[in-house]
């Protein structure tokens, strides 16, 4: 196979164009359950319709009556629609899936294993909330897959309550140097597989960042912080003055306002589409 040289863009446009791939079947099939039983009950007020403008009325000013298997026929539409409707979704899925992981493939990278040349496919502000995200997971499989997958590891540097790293600061490029020398030091052992399923339940890839994806990600650690906040020095901002310690009172008042700030413009931007 021929392959190809990705700079870190073109890398990222296709994780992104895999991880879109990856949408949630759940989700998926409970929409398009839907979808089939508003064409149950479209095609069935459409059948007693058509029945009473052109059938025969047995008796005068009455109803037309429908045939049981009229309602058998609307049942089976509305099946066929949600059901059929849902598996050509997840063929196309499965179908791009692949595409896109022979795409990464040509750039030598391993689709179902996005951290195998490290960290640098993944923005700052998605590391950061798939960390946040970590520090409130259970112990377990998922808590594993982070570690093995990130090098996130409950002693490292990283901090909430308030954040101790920004995006593109120095803090930061140390912690991702700390999380791919975890990776390094645990390569002996086989990395876990970052399948089509996983995906779709998780959202473990990397993402090309746009600015609103960018302030979704800024407000799960934001807010994760600002809660920690809460819970370790009281849930009235107005008096953390009196609560936190001095050398973290200026980091968590701008916490508290960064997260503000951030909703803000997320509902301007909803609103504005």
């Amino acid at each position: 196979m021929q392959t190809a040289s990705f700079g870190i863009e073109e890398e990222r446009i296709a994780w992104e164009g895999l991880a879109s791939a990856c949408s949630s079947p759940t989700r998926k099939l409970g929409a398009f359950l839907i979808l089939g039983f508003v064409g149950f009950i479209a095609a069935t007020t459409v059948l007693v319709l058509l029945y009473n403008l052109f059938g025969t009325r047995l008796i005068e000013d009455q109803g037309v009556y429908v045939p049981v298997e009229g309602f058998y026929a609307t049942m089976i539409f509305g099946f066929t629609l949600g059901v059929g409707g849902f598996l050509v979704w997840l063929l196309r899925s499965l179908r791009n899936y692949n595409a896109f992981s022979r795409v990464l493939r040509r750039g030598s990278l391993q689709p179902k294993r996005p951290t195998a040349r490290g960290l640098k496919a993944y923005s700052d502000e998605q590391l950061l909330a798939l960390r946040s995200r970590y520090e409130n997971l259970k112990e377990g499989r998922l808590k594993r897959l982070f570690e093995a997958t990130f090098g996130f590891h409950a002693d490292d540097s990283f901090a909430l309550g308030p954040l101790n790293a920004l995006p593109g600061t120095f803090e930061m490029s140390a912690l991702k140097v700390e999380w791919e020398a975890y990776l390094i030091l645990g390569s002996g052992e086989a990395q876990p597989e970052i399948g089509w399923w996983t995906e779709s339940r998780y959202g473990l890839l990397p993402r090309k960042l746009d600015e609103m994806r960018k302030l979704v990600y800024a407000l799960r650690y934001t807010e994760d912080s600002v809660r920690a906040l809460k819970r370790r020095y009281g849930y009235r901002a107005d008096r953390w003055h009196t609560t936190v310690p001095e050398g973290k009172l200026w980091d968590a008042v701008r916490d508290y306002e960064d997260a503000r700030r951030i909703q803000a413009a997320l509902h301007r931007k909803s609103r504005a589409r």
